[in-house]
């Protein structure tokens, strides 16, 4: 009988008993320097309602903004369709010379819910977050981290968004956090 239970759950690949559960990222990001995504509202109060957002054929509409001392640069990308003010997706990154031009927000240091801030070692990252990794690509002394959870439109932590897809990326050089991006993929 044990036997042909086996057979079964190999063959409809249902779970066996003591099966470990999916990897999966720790307590993911929604939130940046006091701007919750999606929510349109908490944008309105960080960075002004009515942002003006620019097109791009590589990316999706977005706001762009700088810090106080105009070093790091926050970027904030919006859904087609989503309501003004409504930003499903952020990136932080140091500012290039074109950040003159953008609108400093009264903010020191640009940083996440969870406390990612630019500067930071893989460790602290992986630290906050785990090793379940969807991939993690190097090159030289550059470093790849990349999170994903999918069906998060079903996850506990993140159903309340809507959103099918969860996705963050933390880029290194030099050991140090350059760059990162997280957010909800445009479906």
């Amino acid at each position: 009988m044990q036997f042909f239970l086996l057979i079964a759950v190999a063959v409809l690949g249902l779970p066996q008993r003591g099966a470990s559960a999916k990897c999966r990222m720790k307590s993911p990001d929604v939130s940046i320097s006091g701007l919750r995504l999606a929510d349109a509202t908490s944008a309105a109060q960080v960075v002004g309602a009515g942002a003006n957002l620019s097109e791009s054929e590589d990316d999706l509409p977005h706001a762009r903004f700088t810090n106080s001392n105009g070093a790091q640069e926050l970027v904030l990308y919006a859904h087609y369709g989503a309501d003004p003010d409504e930003y499903a997706e952020a990136e932080v990154g140091i500012s290039g010379a074109e950040a003159m031009t953008l609108k400093d927000l009264p903010v020191d240091t640009f940083k996440s819910g969870r406390g990612v801030e630019l500067g930071m070692s893989v460790k602290e990252v992986e630290d906050l977050f785990g090793s379940c990794l969807k991939s993690r690509q190097k090159s030289g002394d550059e470093l790849l981290l990349e999170y994903e959870i999918g069906k998060a439109d079903q996850d506990d932590e993140l159903k309340t968004f809507g959103y099918p897809v969860y996705y963050a990326e933390y880029e290194f050089k030099g050991g140090k956090l350059v760059r990162f991006r997280f957010g909800f993929a445009y479906p």
